[in-house]
C-alpha cells in the first residue's frame, strides 16, 4: 500500500507545481514535514520525491532539500491530466477508509486520472470544521475536477460539517461522489451520487450467522456519533432477529467509547449479552481486549463480530468474524460515476450498494450449546 500512497503524494505535489502553487527554485518542505502533512512514513514521501526527480520536476541537493526545477507555466502546457480530490476521515493506516483511498488512487491512475491529496483530518479534532473547510477552499481554488468524499462521523457536529463540505463543492460546480455513507439519515432522499456497501444486508447477514451459532441476546455496539451507515447495519440486525422470532431489546443499539472498560463492564453485568456486533473490526478488537481483561472468554463466553474484515491486513490476536467489503467494486463504480457526472452534470442521482461477504473468524468459531 505504501507504493500506492506515494503515488497520491506524487500527484498532489505535481498538481501544486503545475498549478503555480510551487514554482521557480522554491524549496519543498522537508521530508519530515511532508510525512507529517500526509500522515505517512518518510520512506513513502521519499519514494514520491524520487519519482518527481526522475520525471524532471524537482532536484534534490544532499543536506539542503528538494527544489522545483522548471517554471510552472512550462509544466502546465505539458500537463493534460485530470485531477480528482479526496476527503476521507483519518481513522488510521489500516482502516477501511485508508484501504479504499489506496485502491481508488490505483484505479484512477490505471484509467488515466490522478487522485490528489488535500490532507488528513481526524474526525475527533476540536478544529475539525476549520481544518476541513481549509482543504475545501484549496481544492476549489485549484479547480479540482471532482471530489470523492467519505462523510465524517464520531463528532457531535458531523452532519452539519458534512453538509457544508458537500454544498461548498456543489456551489462551485464541482461534482461530488459520496463513499460509504449518505450525508442524511435514512430514509431521507439522497441528493448526491453514492457508492457503498449494502449496509442493511450486511447487518442482516452477520446477525443471521450469530443467531445460527446460538446467540439470542444480541447487542450492537458503536462509538458515539457514528456514521449513518452504522444505523443501517443496526436495521439489518433488527430485521434478522425479528425474522427468527427473536424480539430485540429496545436498546439493542448501544453507544460507548470502545476503550471505556468501566462502561463495558456495567453493560455486560446489566444486559448479559450472548453476542456483540460491533460497528467495525477495530471496535470489535478493542471490545475483545477489554472483555478478556474483565475475565470473559471469546468465543466461549461471548461471541464478537464486526465489519470490514481487517483481519486480512492486520495481525489480530485472533481473527474476527466480519463482513468483507468489495473495495475493488466500490472504487470502480465510484470512478465511473465521477466520469459520468462530469460529462452529464444533470443526470439522475445514482445510489449503488454492493453486497459484502461473510468471513467467519475465530471470534465466533465455537458453536454454543
Amino acid at each position: 500500500m505504501a507504493g500506492i500512497k506515494s503515488r497520491v503524494i506524487y500527484n498532489d505535489l505535481l498538481r501544486r507545481i503545475t498549478s503555480g502553487d510551487l514554482s521557480g527554485v522554491l524549496a519543498l518542505p522537508a521530508e519530515s514535514k511532508l510525512a507529517e502533512a500526509y500522515a505517512c512514513s518518510r520512506p513513502t514521501v521519499r519514494k514520491a520525491l524520487a519519482e518527481l526527480r526522475e520525471a524532471g520536476y524537482i532536484t534534490c541537493a544532499k543536506g539542503s532539500g528538494s527544489y522545483v526545477t522548471m517554471p510552472a507555466r512550462v509544466r502546465r502546457e505539458d500537463n493534460a491530466e485530470t485531477f480528482f480530490g479526496i476527503i476521507f476521515p483519518n481513522m488510521g493506516p489500516e482502516y477501511f477508509f485508508d484501504l479504499l483511498c489506496n485502491n481508488l488512487a490505483r484505479r484512477a491512475s490505471e484509467n488515466g486520472y490522478s487522485l490528489v491529496f488535500g490532507g488528513y483530518v481526524s474526525p475527533k479534532s476540536e478544529m475539525l470544521k476549520l481544518d476541513i473547510m481549509q482543504i475545501c477552499d484549496r481544492y476549489i481554488a485549484q479547480k479540482i475536477k471532482g471530489i470523492f468524499f467519505a462523510p465524517f462521523g464520531y463528532h457531535s457536529k458531523s452532519d452539519q460539517i458534512n453538509r457544508e463540505i458537500i454544498y461548498s463543492f456543489s456551489g462551485a460546480g464541482i461534482p461530488v461522489v459520496l463513499l460509504d455513507s449518505n450525508i442524511e439519515q435514512y430514509p431521507l432522499p439522497n441528493s448526491f451520487d453514492l457508492v457503498s456497501l449494502n449496509h442493511i444486508q450486511a447487518g442482516y447477514v452477520i446477525t443471521e450467522h450469530l443467531i445460527q451459532r446460538g446467540a439470542r441476546r444480541l447487542f450492537f455496539l458503536a462509538p458515539p456519533s457514528s456514521h449513518h451507515s452504522v444505523k443501517l447495519r443496526v436495521m439489518g440486525c433488527r430485521a434478522a432477529m425479528s425474522g427468527r422470532g427473536i424480539m430485540p431489546d429496545e436498546d439493542i443499539f448501544v453507544e460507548m467509547e470502545r476503550d471505556d472498560i468501566s462502561c463495558l463492564s456495567r453493560f455486560m453485568n446489566e444486559k448479559k449479552p450472548e453476542a456483540i456486533l460491533c460497528s467495525n473490526d477495530m471496535t470489535a478488537m478493542s471490545i475483545m481486549q477489554s472483555l478478556e481483561k474483565l475475565g470473559w472468554k471469546i468465543p466461549g463466553d461471548i461471541m464478537i463480530a464486526g465489519f470490514d474484515n481487517l483481519s486480512k491486513v492486520m495481525l489480530f490476536s485472533r481473527s474476527i468474524t466480519s463482513i468483507d467489503q468489495p473495495i475493488d467494486d466500490i472504487s470502480r463504480a465510484a470512478l465511473n460515476l465521477m466520469v459520468e457526472r462530469m460529462s452529464d452534470p444533470h443526470k439522475s442521482v445514482s445510489n449503488i450498494a454492493f453486497s459484502g461477504t461473510l468471513v467467519i473468524g475465530e471470534s465466533t468459531s465455537l458453536a454454543r450449546p
